[in-house]
């Protein structure tokens, strides 16, 4: 009855209370929203890292697998590594595939493997992405579904903010030392 009583009260302060009627109705005796907010968001980030790289990977597999002959037909007309279109064309889709099934995998060594490894890849993406636009007139970008459709410098940014942000959750997960 009393807690009825004093968060009434609490609530007809908050009205009458013009000047300070938002400040008062978001904080509490534990802070902010935004701080409390920030403060259950921030550890869970590395996972959402962690998962949004099995999303990302599980994704461009299976849309490159959807249309395995054109995707190795694309590679084909890489230069340097051409002839092995056929090795690289099934071999990315299926390694990102793995990659997003070893990262849901709640074994923390498995885990901890496929975050390096789907890191690494994003790095090797990244730098591909970034050599074909440096020094190749003729650029081929063969990745699966929407992705393909983003411009040459927005695709590097993406691939370097998720190279980044794979460090990141391996730091924060102490999963790689400082």
């Amino acid at each position: 009855m009393d807690k009825e009583i004093s968060q009434r009260k609490n609530m007809e302060h908050i009205i009458n209370n013009k000047g300070n009627k938002i400040h008062q109705a978001i904080s509490t005796k534990n802070g902010s929203l935004i701080r409390r907010s920030a403060r259950w968001i921030k550890p869970r980030i590395p996972a959402l890292i962690i998962y949004g790289y099995a999303f990302l990977y599980f994704y461009t597999g299976i849309a490159k697998l959807q249309i395995i002959a054109a995707f190795i037909k694309g590679n084909s007309k890489i230069p340097y590594i051409g002839k092995y279109a056929e090795l690289i064309g099934w071999g990315i889709p299926i390694l990102e595939i793995l990659l997003a099934v070893l990262l849901i995998v709640p074994v923390y060594k498995i885990k901890r493997f496929a975050l390096h490894a789907s890191t690494f890849l994003m790095g090797i993406f990244a730098l591909y992405l970034t050599l074909m636009v440096a020094f190749v007139e003729k650029k081929l970008c063969n990745c699966g579904g929407v992705i393909e459709s983003m411009g040459w410098k927005t695709h590097i940014i993406f691939n370097v903010v998720w190279f980044i942000a794979g460090i990141y959750a391996l730091k924060k997960t102490k999963i790689i030392n400082n």
